[in-house]
């Protein structure tokens, strides 16, 4: 009991600190908050539902080797951990989220030890990045508890009362308690940019193709990836690198864009998994579920700039997390709304 609250009020004290840490250091930014779901697809299960509510600071002018002036000690820090590759802008932010994962059937009270167990990930993650017309660079460490502590039992039988859903019944046998702590890296470049089209109605529209590397080091999950993105629209150079196979995140884009914007963009990638806490994880029965570590996700959707707002919606697949997984693939969609402030 006395570890659980050692381990629970370590937690509170690093988000009170890097919140301090940010928050100190705030004029301007942007807003963002993330909800991802497959009930779009009439599905409840394997990764069912996201939720995440971030900061991004404004982009600051900024050089290589240099660290930017205003960014917290706590960031500049994170910050060095970085190539020297040449950049624009650098920016830092913070980030809440939850996110779950729950058998394929719900609605079976007793364990099921052929299928994906219930997990619940509560997570506060800070961020640094390094924005250029070119290249791009993130890195993301993140602090976080799987298990009832995340409360996505709670959550789940709330929301699932309210639209009459399902209700989920085997949460007292979802993975057991633990601290998690992540350390995660993207590097983005360009491939290949168009020049402006001359057609009309659409004169400054541009289609461009970039390759991104993706690791993430931690005891809730180690996976590395590769991929390549492609969007049509406008203004490509100056939000080069907002977009992320990251969960959570969208850079600051409304205060470098000064008008409407529109944007379509796809993305396919390639990873290998060698550990996951939401399958291999603690669990109070025994489980015959043994991770599949070939992992393959897509992803088609769109970015649209209002004024100093943003929308970013898509529509994303993934492999089967598991081997005995008797499905391959799995979808859900995903929609941030963006304010700058």
């Amino acid at each position: 009991m006395l570890i659980a609250c050692s381990k629970r009020n370590a937690l509170i004290a690093f988000i009170c600190f890097i919140m301090t840490n940010a928050l100190l250091a705030v004029h301007a930014g942007q807003l963002n908050i993330q909800l991802e779901n497959d009930g779009i697809f009439a599905n409840d299960g394997n990764y069912t539902n996201g939720f995440s509510f971030a900061w991004e600071s404004k982009p600051l002018l900024s050089h290589q080797h240099e660290q930017p002036a205003s960014m917290p000690t706590l960031f500049q820090l994170q910050h060095y951990i970085r190539l020297p590759i040449t950049q624009t802008h650098s920016a830092w932010g913070l980030k809440i989220s939850q996110r779950m994962w729950t058998p394929n059937n719900i609605d079976i009270i007793e364990p099921q030890s052929d299928d994906r167990p219930y997990a619940a990930l509560l997570e506060v993650e800070s961020h640094t990045v390094d924005y250029g017309p070119k290249f791009a660079q993130k890195s993301w460490l993140a602090l976080g508890t799987i298990g009832p502590n995340s409360k996505a039992e709670y959550f789940q039988k709330k929301i699932h009362a309210l639209i009459g859903s399902t209700t989920p019944l085997g949460w007292h046998y979802q993975v057991q308690q633990q601290i998690t702590l992540q350390f995660a890296y993207e590097v983005d470049a360009l491939v290949f940019r168009s020049n402006k089209f001359i057609e009309k109605p659409s004169p400054h529209n541009q289609w461009e193709v970039s390759s991104y590397s993706h690791i993430a080091l931690g005891n809730f999950n180690t996976e590395a990836s590769l991929g390549l993105l492609f969007r049509w629209g406008s203004k490509l150079n100056k939000t080069f690198g907002r977009l992320s196979s990251h969960f959570g995140h969208i850079g600051n884009t409304t205060q470098i864009i000064n008008s409407n914007s529109f944007t379509v963009f796809t993305r396919l990638q390639l990873g290998y998994r060698f550990n996951d806490l939401t399958i291999d994880g603690e669990l109070p029965y025994e489980s015959h579920v043994d991770i599949e570590h070939n992992q393959a996700k897509a992803a088609i959707g769109i970015n649209w700039i209002i004024d100093n707002y943003m929308i970013t919606w898509s529509l994303n697949s993934y492999t089967r997390a598991y081997r005995s997984d008797n499905k391959s693939w799995y979808s859900y969609g995903s929609l941030t709304l963006s304010s700058e402030i």
